[in-house]
């Protein structure tokens, strides 16, 4: 008798690791970016400073198991700096979900107000390729 039925439950479980996560919602991601600006304005004045964005971003890495590295700080100050257009080193709460929605935005190809995966596939491809020329015309995709 054959044992290979013993791989059914792993590759079910495998399966299910590889497949597609739902859809996300236009509201989703509000709702998401308010609770996020909410907890990590720790002194709750309405502004997020880069160390209070660092402070929960750290929080939330360590709650998962990881540890943040350079790479990842390195993509939290980009993601920062451009959203504080002012370079003050503060976002207001509206700055904050107004950038959560134009990344949500800028992924939601037909403008349906839902992202499926294979809209987040394309729209990231086309992010990395225009931050490819960016990069070869020496600007950034932010700083053009």
């Amino acid at each position: 008798m054959s044992r290979s039925w013993l791989l059914l439950p792993m590759v079910a479980i495998a399966g299910a690791a590889l497949a597609d996560p739902p859809p996300v919602h236009r509201s989703d991601v509000e709702r998401r970016a308010q609770t996020m600006f909410d907890r990590s304005d720790t002194n709750h004045d309405g502004i997020l400073t880069l160390a209070e964005y660092h402070a929960a971003l750290a929080a939330i890495v360590r709650a998962k198991g990881g540890t943040p590295t350079p790479k990842g700080w390195a993509m939290v100050d980009a993601q920062f700096a451009t959203v504080d257009q002012t370079h003050s080193g503060r976002v207001t709460r509206a700055q904050f979900i107004d950038a959560a929605l134009a990344h949500f935005d800028g992924a939601d190809l037909n403008h349906d107000g839902t992202v499926t995966p294979k809209e987040a596939r394309i729209a990231a491809k086309i992010k990395n390729r225009a931050a490819k020329a960016a990069r070869v015309r020496g600007a950034t995709p932010a700083n053009p």
